[in-house]
């Protein structure tokens, strides 16, 4: 029986040593992956703050893009709109340099006097022009 006890006894303090160092390593296994899970936590977190940063750099560009673009139409519009005033004004205002024209040539051709003249300026025209026909006839 001694002979079982001390082989007892040598495998119980075997035992309980092993289970020390397997306990002991477990710790440090445990601890180890602790900390690598902190540094990847870490990490994801420093990675993501980065992207939102990225997404908020990104965000503010397309922002002032928009908003060049909005500036951009605003001025094609306002220089349409100018063009367009100035088309209306250039017509308005040759519609009433015509209006003008015409009622002051109106006035001068409608007259009775400067009409007559007018007549008689085209009978002397036509009169002439007959008689000049007739002499080129004669001496052809």
């Amino acid at each position: 029986m001694e002979t079982y006890i001390f082989s007892v006894i040598t495998a119980a303090i075997s035992g309980f040593v092993t289970y020390l160092v397997a306990r002991n390593g477990n710790k440090k296994d445990i601890e180890m992956l602790k900390i690598q899970n902190t540094a990847d936590m870490e990490k994801l977190m420093n990675q993501h703050k980065i992207d939102i940063e990225a997404m908020k750099e990104k965000h503010k560009l397309e922002l002032e893009l928009k908003e060049i673009e909005q500036k951009y139409k605003l001025e094609l519009l306002k220089l349409e709109n100018e063009n367009e005033i100035k088309k209306t004004t250039e017509i308005a205002n040759n519609a009433s340099m015509n209006t003008a024209t015409n009622q002051i040539f109106g006035n001068i051709f409608g007259r009775e006097s400067v009409q007559k003249q007018l007549d008689n300026a085209i009978e002397e025209a036509f009169k002439n022009a007959k008689v000049k026909g007739e002499e080129n006839k004669g001496e052809n």
